[in-house]
């Protein structure tokens, strides 16, 4: 008695990426996604599968979301430019004896943003380690879609 051939599932999906995705891909594209993650970012609604019945909607979808990215990008360039018109000045306690008593942090950043209504992450604000000297410093902050703005600092001492 000859054997039954067993197919295969193929393990990978056919998926359209409905945004900019760090490590598969960029939006529109076509790729072919692990099952399980596939599943993930349909819950997300980040990608959508290919199949008989939405490829025709899929151009569609696809000029949808790049409209959607381009003003996304708009939005951003606008809060690049309010980032870099301004100017953060902050103080930092200095005793006699040249101790420094506190620093400029990535909470004080942020405190100061959102007192110029410009809604920050933390974790966007690219601060190495809180300033504890007095000086002239830019801060870069990332906004997304692989854009900077450098916000100007102001560290001046005040005396204890």
């Amino acid at each position: 008695m000859p054997r039954k051939k067993k197919y295969k599932k193929d393990k990978n999906l056919p998926v359209v990426l409905l945004e900019d995705i760090k490590g598969i891909g960029n939006l529109g594209e076509i790729k072919k996604i692990k099952r399980g993650f596939a599943i993930f970012l349909l819950r997300n609604r980040k990608v959508v599968v290919i199949n008989k019945n939405n490829f025709d909607k899929l151009e569609n979808m696809k000029l949808i979301a790049e409209k959607n990215r381009q003003e996304n990008i708009k939005k951003i360039e606008e809060i690049k430019q309010k980032i870099e018109n301004l100017i953060f000045e902050a103080y930092i306690k200095i005793g006699e004896n040249k101790e420094v008593y506190n620093s400029i942090t990535k909470n004080d950043i942020k405190s100061f943003l959102i007192n110029n209504n410009i809604d920050i992450k933390k974790y966007q604000i690219e601060l190495e380690k809180p300033i504890r000297e007095v000086g002239n410093f830019t801060i870069p902050i990332n906004i997304g879609y692989g854009l900077y703005a450098n916000l100007k600092t102001i560290v001046k001492e005040q005396k204890i």
